[in-house]
């Protein structure tokens, strides 16, 4: 599109780029983009596979209904805390859309998700993202912004660092107007913040079904709030924004548990096993309350050439080209066969 038809806030724009998605098959090992170890669980297939049918030819439920009942049942609210989008990607722009107008500030710590800014410039609004403490600490000077919609990745991402309760009320308490607690990766973590929603009428709960769900490939992400929350959500979100079949994914894995449970059973021990395999070999690990890992390669080895050198065996980590995360990898917690590859690759490179 020629720039003279762009409108003037997307001048010089920096859209997100993902992690890069090699085509399927041809032998990859993908450790860039945090999706889950295991395929979908086989109630989860079976559901889909009745579910493509003749019905394909009429159009979902508008509000996702029969997804909003399981995952309801699943976290112990009302179907009317809940809201559905394509991933999370989606109920963060439609926070955006909800909350706040043309030229007011956003709020979130930095570093944390990236495409808070660009989502939040798209819709004209102004990005005022706080450079953490040492230790990638939560600062004050975010608290006490008075933007009327923040944003705090808990767990962080791509630090995979945790806030306690008490930080993330304290966010909810400071706050002038809403906080969108972004919960993408806290199946993975020691708790989650769903005791908030209660006592803090301004709090928006995301969650997403990518990861321990292990369905990114059907983009489903929720939301929790309290219902007139949801009723704003609601009213700025496409018409038809999840199909049936990613409805029908959704209800399917709500109501997989165990299949659930043992999935995130497996990250965490394989997370601890390879963040003491790869501190054994000089790097530097994070504690981490995610699917991946934060590491700083060992003294003397550059990120960005170890990343390409990874490349070249054609595996694949998370390489952030800017300040202050430039000399850190992002790894996600894969097979054992996956990492095995990793270390092997690491230990020929390195030596």
């Amino acid at each position: 599109m020629p720039p003279s038809f762009l409108k003037k806030a997307l001048e010089g724009f920096e859209p997100y780029i993902p992690g890069e998605q090699p085509p399927d098959g041809e032998g990859w090992v993908k450790l860039n983009t945090n999706e889950a170890p295991w395929p979908p669980s086989p109630q989860v297939l079976s559901a889909l596979r009745s579910a493509v049918d003749d019905s394909l030819r009429l159009y979902p439920s508008p509000t996702a209904a029969p997804a909003r009942r399981a995952l309801a049942r699943a976290c112990g609210v009302s179907p009317e805390m809940v809201a559905l989008g394509n991933g999370g990607d989606e109920l963060i722009a439609m926070c955006v859309r909800a909350f706040v107008g043309a030229g007011q500030r956003v709020a979130w710590p930095w570093p944390t998700y990236p495409l808070y800014d660009p989502v939040v410039r798209m819709h004209e609004a102004v990005p005022a993202p706080h450079a953490m403490d040492e230790g990638f600490a939560i600062p004050r000077s975010f608290f006490d912004d008075e933007a009327p919609l923040k944003f705090l990745c808990n767990p962080n991402s791509p630090t995979g660092t945790w806030q306690p309760r008490e930080v993330v009320a304290e966010a909810a308490r400071s706050a002038r107007g809403v906080l969108v607690v972004d919960e993408a990766y806290v199946d993975f973590a020691p708790e989650s913040r769903e005791d908030l929603l209660e006592a803090h009428a301004n709090v928006v709960l995301l969650r997403t079904l990518s990861k321990s769900g292990a369905l990114a490939g059907m983009r489903i992400g929720y939301a929790l709030a309290a219902p007139d929350l949801i009723e704003a959500l609601d009213v700025v979100k496409d018409s038809y924004n999840l199909d049936r079949l990613a409805v029908v994914a959704a209800v399917a894995a709500a109501e997989d548990v165990e299949y659930r449970r043992s999935l995130i059973e497996y990250v965490l021990d394989a997370r601890a096993e390879l963040g003491a395999a790869l501190g054994a070999r000089g790097f530097e690990v994070l504690p981490s309350a995610t699917n991946f890992l934060f590491v700083r390669p060992p003294a003397g080895h550059s990120a960005g050439t170890l990343y390409e050198l990874l490349r070249e065996r054609r595996i694949l980590v998370r390489h952030y080209h800017r300040d202050p995360i430039d000399g850190w990898f992002r790894i996600t917690i894969g097979t054992r066969e996956q990492h095995q590859a990793l270390l092997a690759a690491l230990e020929e490179i390195l030596r």
